[in-house]
């Protein structure tokens, strides 16, 4: 079939297959050609188009305009029946007449569609890109035929290769210029399945895994090769041991530190005393914050040890922290750790702070009245948000921690004069424990001197007994330093005396005992010594149930005991 008759014959039929609108008027304006999908988009029918002036058609149409300026316009907006369509418009010329216009119209909807296509495939690849940029080993993409088409930029830092050296560059090319020792990709392609090769390069020694990639159809089509540092992971290891090294020391520096605070049993026949012990026993069963308070030497860390042994965390740390005894400058970092590097000094691992060793457990902060109000705020912090940040460091650590304070001074006090946090205060004053000095629990400095003796006497392996005018003048004093002071004493008494008695003149600082009634014991000292030693003989007796084997525990003779037995009415067996 000759061009001209196949033309004729199928010229509509090729403007009706085109996806976008054309129209096509005379200089006149007059529709010359309208295919079907313009005819569709105007809501015409081709027939009726054909022949009419298209500003009846299209309204809005700028053909007209096009003859008049012979200027082409191209991406145009235009409405058309309640549709926006891109419109490229353009003279149709015959020498340098113009002698009609044509416009090609496109739906607005069909290229949003394109451009939304068009950028998730944009976000697809910066997302792929992103990912393969932020992997910290080596990653090297190769298509079938073993041209590389990408290498991240950790690859480049363990090979010391640039990307312009390597990609778009052939594998065999690579290892004939000495860029590679061996080619996974080829490996890979050869065996259509997963190699794995260790190789040198820039003197390190990599582990490389190349895996297939393939198509729907089941086509390999890719190569990637994932490059490791083996030398980095060998140096992690070490590290890792070094680590490993360093949390065992703090392991034991811990229980080193649990067994330099031994629980010690609390003494005491003070009616007072009971109360705040049973008190003591009741918010032990919960994880309020308690603050004790009290003269120093009063037994408030025995309270804070007795709570703790009593509650669900007994078996869990218990930390002291004495806050008078630390360097104000020094304070921070002991309470919440250091990162490494923290500071001039610090160790280049870091440190744990006190927190997080009383993690799990009890942190006992004595003395919190010495805290700077500085350091108050961000004590104020930890307890209310139940977390803390080590110093030169960005990430919190959760705590789960039991705080029980203490203080011998007036917190009320330093609030009027500023130098306590009034909402420190209330945060830590949950439930108050406020201890009777010595002076007014005079029942308990007998069973205290005796429990003192018996410990030294057995850490120094010395006989010593005190002497009845001793012991008058010591439950007469007011005993400024409380308990502490009481212990100290004892000691001294045993340790400095020569004599297996302690006598009056071996007390120093202590003062005879006055007139003065209103500073008498209650019972008098005769009294007092025979209650006790009743006690002390019937609790061994009946222990033992042998009048030799307490008369050995005693340290008295056997028929001394007799006589004592006889003496308090303690009814005895038959002699053994």
């Amino acid at each position: 079939m000759p061009i001209a008759e196949f033309s004729d014959f199928c010229w509509n039929e090729i403007l009706d297959s085109i996806h976008n609108g054309v129209v096509v008027v005379n200089r006149q304006g007059i529709i010359v050609v309208i295919n079907k999908a313009a005819a569709e988009l105007v809501n015409y029918s081709q027939a009726e188009a054909l022949g009419t002036r298209v500003d009846v058609v299209i309204p809005n149409t700028k053909l007209l305009d096009i003859m008049d300026t012979g200027q082409a316009e191209y991406n145009c907006h235009l409405e058309i029946a309640n549709r926006v369509v891109i419109s490229n418009r353009s003279p149709i010329r015959k020498g340098n007449a113009i002698i009609g216009a044509v416009g090609i119209f496109q739906d607005v909807f069909d290229f949003e569609a394109i451009s939304q296509q068009l950028d998730i495939v944009k976000e697809i690849n910066k997302e792929l890109d992103a990912i393969i940029e932020s992997v910290d080993d080596g990653i090297v993409v190769a298509n079938r035929n073993g041209f590389i088409l990408r290498a991240n930029h950790a690859y480049q830092q363990m090979t010391g290769i640039t990307a312009e050296e390597f990609v778009g560059k052939h594998v065999r090319e690579l290892v004939k210029q000495g860029y590679i020792g061996r080619s996974v990709t080829e490996m890979v392609v050869e065996r259509n399945s997963h190699v794995t090769i260790v190789d040198i390069r820039n003197n390190k020694e990599l582990l490389l895994s190349g895996n297939p990639v393939y198509n729907d159809k089941g086509e390999l089509v890719r190569v990637v090769t994932a490059i490791r540092d083996v030398t980095q992971l060998n140096s992690l290891k070490e590290q890792l041991a070094e680590t490993e090294e360093i949390k065992n020391r703090y392991y034991m520096e811990l229980e080193h530190f649990r067994s330099q605070q031994p629980f010690r049993k609390i003494i005491t026949n003070n009616p007072e005393m009971r109360q705040k012990l049973d008190l003591a026993f009741h918010v032990a069963r919960v994880d309020s914050t308690v603050l004790i308070l009290g003269e120093s030497g009063v037994g408030k860390e025995l309270i804070a040890q007795l709570i703790h042994r009593s509650s669900k965390r007994s078996k869990q740390p218990f930390i002291k922290i004495n806050c008078g005894a630390i360097p104000a400058n020094l304070l921070e970092s002991e309470f919440f750790g250091y990162e490494p590097g923290a500071f001039t000094g610090a160790l280049k691992e870091g440190k744990s702070g006190l927190f997080e060793l009383a993690q799990g457990g009890t942190l006992f902060l004595d003395e919190i009245g010495e805290i700077p109000l500085d350091l108050q705020v961000k004590i104020l912090r930890t307890l209310q948000d139940k977390e803390i940040t080590r110093v030169g460091g960005k990430k919190s650590i959760s705590l789960d921690v039991r705080i029980v304070a203490a203080t011998n001074r007036d917190l009320k006090k330093m609030m009027d004069e500023n130098t306590f946090r009034e909402d420190l205060y209330y945060r830590l004053n949950v439930v108050p424990i406020v201890l009777p000095p010595l002076r007014n629990r005079k029942e308990d400095i007998l069973p205290l001197i005796n429990d003192f003796l018996a410990k030294y006497k057995l850490q120094y392996g010395y006989q010593k007994w005190i002497h009845p005018d001793v012991m008058e003048r010591l439950l007469n004093y007011d005993w400024p330093g409380n308990i502490r002071e009481l212990e100290n004493t004892i000691e001294r008494l045993v340790v400095t005396s020569r004599e297996e008695c302690i006598l009056p003149e071996n007390l120093a600082g202590i003062p005879a005992a006055t007139a003065d009634p209103g500073k008498q014991p209650k019972t008098s000292l005769k009294r007092t010594l025979e209650s006790e030693e009743k006690q002390i003989i019937t609790e061994v007796y009946r222990n033992v149930k042998s009048t030799r084997k307490a008369a050995a525990v005693l340290g008295i003779s056997q028929s001394s005991l007799v006589k004592k037995l006889n003496k308090y009415g303690i009814h005895n067996k038959p002699l053994v």
